[in-house]
């Protein structure tokens, strides 16, 4: 039953709304169209479907207003197609539901099957665009607006950088304050000592390691740059060392502008310089972004968390990057950013039970996403994140010791969201150790059914702060061994039926999904991780990094993974950790890894009791890497199958005497044969373990489905379920 009624929205009593019976109560309907393709103009407009408000910000306000009264249903703004380009971000909380009265949703006016959804825009169109030369065209920037990237039609541009793809290495003689660039090509020569006449603007994209481990990166402004001594001085330190073979490349300066699909702003003069790489951009959608948000939901503080509002159907984009990215706020943090970075399209805080389903996030310059410290119970649900320039949802919680809380418990207020169903594409544009999905201090999360893509570093990452690295007190509680999970909130996280693909572009000694001191109770679960490869120093399929403790990893699916340029696949699962169970799953196709599945103790974190059981390893290398074996190491290793063609098994790393190695291995230590490492071992393991053909019925395709003859049934194996993988097309409650 429809009834039009009178209502109070935006200030006038006189203003209509239109409002809905259903089953669970009313749902008051505000209606906006930015087109105004009735031509009523905001004064006039009263949010029915014949007058609605021209813009978000007046639909807002009838919301509040009607939340105000003490109604008690739903409240629908309903957005018709069209962009709307903010001046600041929309920014919901307690106040727009009638401090938890209301369920309040922004939501896409027409839900039917391709229709265009509305666009939230933190950017501004570009026009006024003439040649200028060499291909390059200019135009001016409104006033308060400085990008730091740029977007034109589908697609990010990039600052004009030096060299124009791919890296240099820095000198031996770099330092933390600086680099020294050594001896460029000509032309890259040229255009460095014409930039370093001018060097504002310009900015160091580093690598800090020391050449060695590259885990971050870094974008740093540069205070002096010396084409005679070759020196780029950076305006603050780098947050590690950097030393000979970092890589590195400079970007921000109009001499770098040599190739087409870059930009380059000058903020002097407030112009842009753009060279497109087809066309001009009078036939372009030129953005250029000036929020580092488009909506905020944030509540009244951790006690006073706002609930219940949802974004539907709805594409927001074009957000920007900073002109300083730092890893860490200082030497001391661990994987937590400065607050200042803490930016996503949707950015949610102090907040319990929201939803953003079946949404286009694309086009930030930092995060789609970001869940910053109190945020419990949230779902992202069928949502499309792709071309971000961190991660592609970050969920990042109290890190151990931060706040005033009376103990760990108290602390623990990033949990239990569901992250479902998504395609996350594209991230880690600007930075290069983007993920698809970073946890870190955050658990209880279903993280389920996700399509994850062309990310330069991890697919789905878990951190925390591994034991030895924890301070002696944390929120006025003394640390021990026993109770050092207590302060580990990434624990109890299910990661289940993921599709990930094409990761680690960029970065090493990753893994595609990962973890680094988390707590206990994680699962990863009947996920499929294909089609990617190590490109740059060594890297891991699954990769339970240090302090890694009471893992369950089981049903998944490794295949055509590979080493690329100079990296090298090093282990298709790497298990550090205690007590971790590695069970059923399927290792295939991966003829460049080193070794299936590996183990090693560093940094005093201890490595043991590990359960390695009913697994298949076919055509993916050596069977185990032991780094530094120990009899401890392994609680049970049995009932594995192993096939290379018929070739024997073979372990690598080091092996104590009177252990004879067979030569040395491609990535560490050396290689021995299977009854030396059983030998040593005292024959605790493997005894019903086979070298045999698995007997597969079908490849790739098929899912890898098994023979009804295959002996791995013989040794307990459970088929995989691969209708389960990826995305499924459902509605979520």
């Amino acid at each position: 039953m429809d009834d039009w009624k009178k209502g109070v929205a935006g200030g006038g009593s006189d203003s209509l709304i239109r409002e809905v019976e259903e089953l669970d109560g009313s749902v008051a309907e505000i209606y906006v169209d930015a087109c105004d393709e009735a031509g009523c103009a905001e004064e006039s407009a009263d949010g029915s479907p014949a007058r609605p408000y021209p813009t978000i910000r007046a639909a807002q306000a009838a919301a509040r207003a009607l939340a105000g009264t003490g109604y008690e249903g739903r409240i629908d703004v309903r957005i018709r197609a069209g962009t709307y380009a903010l001046s600041e971000p929309l920014r919901l909380g307690s106040a727009d539901t009638g401090g938890g009265r209301c369920q309040v949703a922004y939501r896409c006016d027409d839900e039917s099957d391709g229709a265009e959804p509305p666009i939230l825009s933190g950017g501004v169109a570009i026009a006024d665009w003439e040649p200028w030369q060499n291909g390059i065209w200019r135009a001016k920037v409104p006033q308060g607006v400085r990008p730091r990237t740029l977007y034109a039609d589908g697609a990010r541009i990039d600052k004009a950088r030096l060299p124009a793809v791919g890296y240099y290495e820095t000198e031996p003689a770099s330092e933390r304050d600086g680099i020294c660039v050594g001896v460029l090509p000509a032309g890259d020569a040229a255009a460095f000592e014409q930039a370093a006449t001018v060097c504002a603007g310009m900015q160091a994209f580093v690598w800090p390691g020391e050449g060695e481990w590259n885990w971050f990166s870094e974008t740093i402004p540069v205070r002096k740059a010396d084409a005679e001594k070759r020196r780029i001085d950076f305006a603050r330190p780098a947050t590690w060392g950097i030393g000979g073979g970092s890589r590195y490349y400079l970007q921000g300066s109009l001499a770098f502008l040599r190739e087409p699909g870059q930009f380059h702003f000058d903020e002097a003069s407030r112009v842009l310089y753009y060279r497109p790489v087809t066309g001009t951009p009078l036939e372009q959608r030129v953005i250029a972004p000036a929020l580092h948000r488009v909506v905020e939901i944030v509540g009244d503080g951790e006690r006073q968390p706002v609930s219940g509002i949802a974004l539907r159907g709805l594409e927001l984009a074009f957000t920007d990057f900073y002109d300083d990215y730092r890893i860490v706020p200082d030497e001391e943090a661990a994987n937590t950013e400065p607050d200042g970075q803490r930016n996503g399209l949707v950015y949610i805080r102090d907040a319990d039970s929201v939803a953003i389903d079946g949404c286009r996030l694309r086009f930030s310059g930092s995060s789609g996403v970001l869940l910053d410290r109190c945020a419990l119970n949230v779902k992202l649900t069928r949502n499309v994140v792709e071309h971000v320039g961190h991660h592609g949802i970050y969920a990042v919680g109290y890190a151990p010791g931060e706040g005033a809380f009376r103990d760990s418990d108290a602390a623990n207020l990033n949990k239990g969201h569901l992250i479902a169903d998504n395609e996350i594409l594209h991230g880690g544009e600007l930075v290069g150790h983007g993920a698809g999905i970073q946890l870190y201090q955050c658990g209880d999360c279903d993280i389920a059914h996700n399509r994850i893509a062309h990310m330069p570093r991890y697919g789905i990452s878990m951190k925390g702060v591994r034991q030895g690295a924890m301070p002696k007190t944390l929120w006025g509680i003394p640390v021990t061994w026993d109770n050092h999970w207590d302060f580990l909130f990434a624990r109890n996280n299910r990661i289940r039926h993921n599709d990930i693909s094409d990761v680690m572009t960029d970065s090493q000694d990753g893994g595609m999904i990962e973890s680094w001191g988390v707590g206990l109770g994680n699962l990863i679960r009947g996920n499929r991780l294909h089609h990617s490869g190590i490109r740059f120093s060594f890297g891991f399929g699954i990769y339970l990094d240090d302090a890694s403790d009471g893992f369950t990893v089981t049903h998944n699916v490794l295949d055509h993974l590979y080493s690329a340029d100079t990296g090298k696949l090093w282990m298709a699962i790497f298990a550090k950790g205690i007590g971790n169970v590695i069970a059923n799953n399927l290792i295939v196709d991966n003829p460049a890894a080193v070794n299936a599945i590996g183990t090693q103790e560093m940094v005093g974190e201890a490595n043991r009791e590990l359960a390695i059981e009913r697994n298949i390893v076919s055509n993916a290398g050596r069977m185990y890497g032991f780094v530094n074996w120990r009899p401890e190491r392994l609680a049970r290793a049995d009932r594995n199958l192993y096939w290379n063609g018929g070739a024997p098994r073979l372990i690598s790393g080091e092996l104590p005497e009177p252990a004879v190695p067979l030569g040395e291995n491609p990535a560490w230590g050396f290689d021995y044969d299977w009854e030396t490492w059983l030998s040593v071992s005292e024959g605790r393991f493997e005894a019903n373990s086979v070298v045999a053909d698995p007997l597969f019925a079908s490849g790739e395709e098929g899912g890898y489905r098994l023979r009804p003859d295959s002996p791995a049934y013989g040794l307990g194996w459970e088929d995989i379920d691969w209708s389960l993988i990826g995305p499924r097309r459902r509605q979520h409650d």
